[in-house]
């Protein structure tokens, strides 16, 4: 065959050949974000007040505006529904600027705060599908051409509306063959873009982006050891105390850390008695009255919900089983939070202090319940309420103010009286506000083994690849294993083809990741669940979002296949995958020197092999993506004079591999055999060394 009809598979599918390996050495992060999509999508973003737009997938048969999103109604309807846009919902010029510098201020706090084996060239995505969730976003095409420069990470940026309080969310949308996160998608809701969330919103956002990096715990499951080979057990407490170390991708900069108040001071109780039976501001129960947030830093309220349905049972808090907390992520729990003018602390943000109780607002205020009232006033219908007042800790003594005067308070937190007011208030306990300072803590390590190991009972254990007493060394863990040498420093400088801190671990092609899939010792694994939003579903459930691809799902109904949960990013899937890849399968018709078919056959074949390759049937126990037939590849590079390289397995299934076995089939209608007056032919014969089935039309 001449050398220019010769194709290998992913060179006619638009892939390029293996890069060489990845550096080991991490470098700080480099987060790219793209914005081409804010604001440009008419079915989810705000254009004008009055637009209906989709918020998550409402149900295909609904009309606009029906159902509609409502999380005050009973019952409350936050996602899936059809969303009337207000003022606050239009992400104006204002608006945008605040998204840019919120979003340039979590990329580079993660620059400092993380390491990573920086991706050598372009960094290139796949392209399977719309990235992220919400009807997602189309990614660039020359991100999946070429890919972009200096990037470890991108980040595709939306602005669509959200209920309830949500401020912003995010997802991770793909991966590498290690399973880190290449790609992900970041929503915030333009009615959050102003001044006064501005503090708020920037913390949130690394909260989001953490999220997609894979401090989640949809990411368990691609979670690295030290020879980054998938971990088998991950469990969230691990996940907390390991951070960057054990998930295996990041060198986390502890120096980044800031004070965790949440639970602090709280002892033991806090962790394992429900959240019910916390103290203080850690818990409430009733809307009725405001309260103080947890950290005493902002007067706030009880968001209780009644849900339409019941809550799981480890979740029902109130007689009331349909009764809880808000958010789901926080199991449920009911606490105070922040009214948006309430803080203590933040001038320019909350509410004028009030006089006439004593209030003070200021960087020293800190919220405490109180029923203070100024002499000869009344103070309301609430008799006990809070407010804001001034605090300081001198000679190991909690102090408060009102009105200028100072008074120390019971050190386990109690009330105290002030003159020319009524009424008291109630000083925290001193642990809450005041330090006892630096506390030496039973079988602490040294150094706190450097964050290279775990410290047990005051002894060091060290992490593959350090030794020491306090894990400050490096070693060459079994001399590189015979896979790399080893340096002066200590570090395994590995051969190509093999990685991980021993060289013990063996690589896959770059493929692997461009066609969906994560490698874990050597072999490139295909599980539906580690394409970011895909599952295994029912195929006869996928037919109504389909059209290109319809026909051939329909010949092959049983078990599951491999595709988009959501209905809009399954559509798009066609778009932007099933169709660039038919027209590189059938750029120009059949090639006349070598097809023996005609140019509408070969059509036909090359669409159907467009949609095996992108919709994947599952295997049996519903998990494993089952690779296109070898046989398919063969029948496509008859039909079409084509040349593609069948035995990519990657992409294909081995010639052992049989029907059932693999996505797909080589099957090719008897009709077709008819116009060459070939019916001498029986069923299973070879044809140029190529395994062709039959059937009768």
């Amino acid at each position: 065959m001449s050398k220019s009809f010769h194709h290998k598979g992913r060179a006619l599918l638009g892939i390029s050949e293996l890069q060489s390996q990845q550096k080991d050495a991490k470098q700080p992060i480099r987060i790219f974000l793209n914005y081409d999509a804010v604001g440009h999508s008419p079915d989810r973003d705000c254009q004008k007040v009055g637009d209906i737009v989709k918020l998550g997938e409402p149900p295909v048969t609904s009309f606009p505006g029906t159902p509609s999103c409502n999380p005050l109604g009973n019952p409350p309807i936050y996602g899936d529904c059809w969303y009337n846009c207000t003022l606050d919902d239009i992400s104006g010029e204002d608006k945008r600027r605040r998204l840019h510098k919120a979003l340039g201020q979590s990329a580079d706090w993660f620059r400092r705060a993380l390491a990573v084996e920086p991706v050598k060239g372009n960094l290139r995505l796949s392209g399977y599908s719309a990235c992220g969730q919400d009807g997602g976003v189309q990614l660039p095409h020359e991100y999946v051409e070429e890919g972009v420069s200096e990037a470890d990470l991108v980040l595709l940026v939306t602005t669509r509306p959200t209920t309830g309080n949500t401020l912003a969310w995010a997802v991770a949308c793909e991966r590498d063959q290690w399973g880190r996160a290449i790609a992900g998608h970041v929503n915030v809701a333009p009615r959050h873009l102003t001044a006064e969330a501005e503090t708020l919103l920037s913390a949130t956002l690394i909260h989001e982006v953490m999220h997609v990096l894979g401090f989640d715990p949809h990411a368990f499951a691609h979670f690295r050891d030290d020879r980054k080979r998938r971990r088998v057990q991950v469990t969230e407490q691990v996940m907390d105390e390991k951070l960057g170390g054990w998930i295996g991708w990041y060198q986390a900069n502890y120096s980044m850390a800031d004070r965790l108040d949440w639970g602090r001071n709280q002892g033991t109780d806090f962790v394992t008695s429900p959240c019910n039976l916390w103290k203080g501001a850690y818990h409430c129960n009733t809307t009725q009255l405001s309260g103080c947030t947890y950290n005493r830093e902002a007067e706030g309220y009880c968001p209780i919900v009644s849900y339409s349905g019941d809550l799981p049972l480890w979740a029902r808090y109130f007689p009331q089983p349909n009764k809880g907390g808000q958010s789901s992520l926080a199991d449920y729990c009911t606490y105070f939070v922040a009214y948006s003018d309430g803080s203590c602390t933040d001038t320019n943000s909350a509410l004028a202090p009030d006089r006439m109780l004593g209030e003070v607002r200021g960087s020293s205020s800190r919220c405490m319940a109180s029923s203070l009232v100024r002499s000869g006033f009344v103070r309301g219908s609430v008799t006990q309420g809070n407010g804001c007042y001034q605090h300081r800790c001198v000679n190991m003594s909690l102090e408060v103010a009102v009105d200028g005067m100072w008074k120390v308070c019971p050190e386990a937190g109690g009330p105290v009286q002030f003159p020319g007011f009524n009424g008291e208030l109630i000083c925290p306990a001193f642990h809450e506000l005041c330090s006892k300072g630096s506390v030496s803590v039973p079988g602490q390590c040294p150094s706190s083994c450097y964050f290279n190991g775990d410290c047990v009972d005051g002894n060091c254990h060290c992490f593959l690849g350090f030794h020491g007493h306090d894990c400050s060394k490096r070693s060459c863990s079994g001399n590189c294993n015979g896979h790399g040498m080893c340096l002066s420093n200590g570090i395994c400088k590995c051969q190509n083809g093999y990685t991980g801190v021993d060289c013990s671990t063996a690589a896959c092609d770059e493929q692997c990741s461009l066609h969906g899939g994560v490698c874990d010792n050597g072999v490139c694994e295909f599980r539906c669940s580690d394409y970011a939003g895909y599952t295994c579903q029912n195929s006869s459930t996928l037919l109504s979002s389909l059209s290109v691809c319809r026909n051939m799902l329909e010949s092959d109904m049983s078990g599951q296949h491999c595709a988009p949960s959501e209905p809009s990013i399954l559509q798009q899937l066609e778009e932007v995958v099933v169709m660039p890849n038919y027209h590189r399968l059938f750029p120009g018709g059949a090639r006349k020197l070598f097809n023996i078919f005609g140019s509408s056959y070969c059509d036909t074949v090359a669409k159907r092999l467009a949609c095996w390759i992108s919709i994947q049937k599952c295997d049996n126990d519903g998990d494993d993506r089952l690779r296109v037939c070898h046989s398919a590849c063969q029948s496509y590079n008859l039909a079409c004079g084509a040349s593609l390289d069948c035995s990519d397995q990657t992409l294909f299934s081995s010639e052992e591999e049989g029907k059932g076995q693999c996505t797909g089939s080589g099957e090719m209608k008897v009709s077709w055999l008819k116009r060459l007056g070939i019916r001498f032919f029986s069923i299973n014969t070879s044809f140029k060394g190529t395994s062709v089935e039959y059937r009768q039309q």
